[in-house]
């Protein structure tokens, strides 16, 4: 069942299967949403289930066009994405014109990879944008007659990232749509994407997975352990790609520069607290430094039901260092704390000096944990 390959995003889905049961399917289709959550996979799946050789609402899973797409082989479905400009290539040509043999396998072990892993991130080296060749070669693709399928699919991935040239020649296909051609876009950015290219598609929002569905596909698809499952999914603001990437020792060593920074925070060495948020931040971009905080957040909510519980004996592991901490501070303002890391993460977002960000929460801290009174 081609559906069952997708984490959560049940609406969608039953979305989907509507469509296809109505017979009232869009010839253009821009799935919406934030990075990881499954906005390539439901274009692909969507695809396998419209070229199913059983014609139903679910894709049989059998046949000889399920099997190609699953594969991504399929003739008459094409993936579209950032490619770098090929050796002598000029306008009009075959976007794969003068790509060298190492960059043909590495594309190859690219769409390979997306085969095996829907929740994969296909990037080329040297890839900047999609190229006009690319967005071109759908009306010269369509004009051929599907070999397999009763329709020719392109799935543009990471749409945002067409330049001005392809984007302008995708509207005219927009505008003027081959026949039995249906186009799926993918985007986590929609505002930088043409207006008339987002009003010539139907829609398909697709919201951040919940905590319960992140971490059921850790435990099953990752082999992670259940506990550690539900700690990287509360961090991972409905992304299983950003969950993913949390990978055990990165995440008890983020666990650990935690720890260490509330100790600076509550502490009287600023030279060390300055030192400890250099080490931080370096090399993170603004999204790692973001997961970081809701670490903190998770760390914070820990340590309240920690309190609650009055030490009854069910600590888990790695709560040693929270125990101490509820011990030592025990009239601590621990929802002021909390409500500062959400002011931190707000800021993040707004783009706001990371450093500054850090060393003025570390203030808060101390002032709401140290010195809650004052």
């Amino acid at each position: 069942m081609a559906w069952d390959r997708i984490i959560g995003q049940e609406r969608v889905k039953e979305l989907l299967r509507r469509a296809v049961s109505s017979g009232h399917v869009a010839h253009a289709y821009l799935f919406d949403g934030p990075e990881g959550v499954g906005k390539d996979a439901l274009a692909i799946e969507f695809a396998r289930v419209l070229n199913c050789q059983e014609r139903g609402a679910d894709a049989c899973g059998k046949c000889d066009s399920c099997r190609r797409l699953e594969s991504l082989q399929h003739p008459d479905v094409r993936l579209i994405v950032a490619l770098p400009a090929g050796k002598g290539e000029k306008t009009g040509d075959d976007p794969l014109k003068g790509f060298t043999d190492d960059q043909m396998d590495a594309l190859h072990a690219e769409l390979a990879a997306k085969a095996r892993d829907l929740y994969h991130r296909i990037s080329v080296a040297k890839a900047s944008f999609i190229k006009v060749n690319s967005i071109r070669e759908i009306r010269r693709q369509a004009s051929m007659t599907a070999s397999q399928s009763a329709r020719k699919v392109f799935l543009i991935l990471n749409a945002e990232e067409m330049n001005a040239e392809a984007s302008n020649a995708l509207l005219k296909t927009l505008e003027e749509p081959p026949g039995n051609t249906l186009l799926l876009l993918t985007t986590s950015r929609r505002e930088q994407l043409l207006p008339t290219i987002v009003s010539r598609c139907q829609v398909v929002r697709c919201a951040p997975l919940s905590v319960e569905d992140i971490a059921a596909a850790l435990q099953e698809r990752d082999g992670v352990e259940k506990d550690e499952a539900m700690t990287i999914a509360r961090l991972a603001n409905g992304s299983y790609a950003a969950a993913r990437a949390m990978t055990s020792d990165d995440l008890l060593e983020r666990r650990r520069e935690v720890v260490q920074f509330v100790r600076l925070a509550l502490g009287q060495n600023r030279t060390a607290l300055l030192k400890h948020v250099e080490t931080v931040l370096a090399g993170r971009e603004r999204a790692d430094a973001e997961r970081w905080l809701r670490l903190l957040q998770s760390w914070l909510h820990e340590a309240v039901a920690r309190r609650a519980s009055s030490g009854d004996g069910n600590e888990t592991r790695d709560d040693e260092d929270v125990q101490r901490f509820v011990e030592r501070f025990p009239g601590a303002d621990l929802t002021t704390a909390s409500r500062s890391v959400d002011r931190s993460i707000a800021l993040v977002e707004r783009n706001v000096y990371l450093p500054l960000v850090l060393t003025t929460l570390a203030l808060d801290l101390h002032r709401s944990i140290a010195s809650p009174s004052e």
